[in-house]
């Protein structure tokens, strides 16, 4: 993979799970900003993340889960889809994911002992931990406690700048016309949905008398909230 940097064309790293074990780290920002750009948009949205990645910092349209999430999802399919381009045949592969159920798994399985196939191979096996193994979801805690430390460091804001940069600057030179990064104002209040998701009454009375004290104008006069 080549890029720019300061006039001259330098080689970085692939992506791949070993590359990212050091996350938000000045020789890997090309390398993470490319699998944010590859693989993060595929999980938040491609639309969403091409509208916002010009105009606001990663985290304020990149959740913590979400970017768990995605790196989980590589690391456990990074050799069976290596398989896949080795063999170029994207449909089928003999390596299993690493922590998802799959046919290859059962068959690998029951080969061993000696058990043959049956019609019950080719249903989803994913009942008991939803799809993931209790290894898969352990290390997406792992991921979720690491990312979400790393982005309270002054090296992840770096980043976030890195990435305004380089997204922009990407973006002027594919012909998208010159983005400008904007304050975006906060959306105004609206009155909130009444609901039983927590008991704290009182807190809940304090945000409805705030957001009502300041409700939009077309809502004056609704019944339950001021004129």
């Amino acid at each position: 993979m080549l890029s720019y940097t300061d006039n001259k064309i330098v080689e970085e790293m692939p992506v791949t799970p070993a590359t990212l074990k050091e996350r938000y780290l000045i020789d890997n920002y090309p390398v993470y900003r490319d699998f944010c750009s590859f693989f993060v948009s595929g999980v938040v949205g491609i639309r969403h993340f091409d509208r916002s990645k010009c105009l606001k910092r990663f985290s304020k349209y990149v959740s913590i889960s979400d970017e768990a999430f995605t790196v989980l999802t590589l690391e456990n399919n990074w050799e069976r889809w290596s398989s896949m381009a080795f063999h170029d045949d994207w449909k089928e592969s003999n390596v299993p994911s690493r922590w998802t159920t799959s046919k290859e798994k059962r068959a690998v399985k029951k080969a061993a002992i000696g058990e043959e196939s049956s019609e019950d191979d080719e249903k989803p096996q994913a009942r008991k931990f939803r799809g993931w193994s209790a290894q898969g979801i352990a290390r997406y805690n792992q991921l979720f406690a690491e990312i979400k430390q790393e982005r309270e460091n002054d090296t992840y804001k770096d980043f976030e700048n890195y990435c305004l940069e380089e997204f922009e600057r990407e973006a002027e030179e594919q012909g998208r016309g010159k983005y400008k990064r904007r304050k975006v104002d906060n959306d105004k209040p609206l009155p909130s949905a009444k609901h039983e998701l927590w008991e704290d009454e009182a807190q809940r009375e304090e945000v409805d008398a705030e957001i009502t004290r300041k409700v939009p104008s077309a809502f004056s006069g609704l019944i339950g909230y001021p004129v």
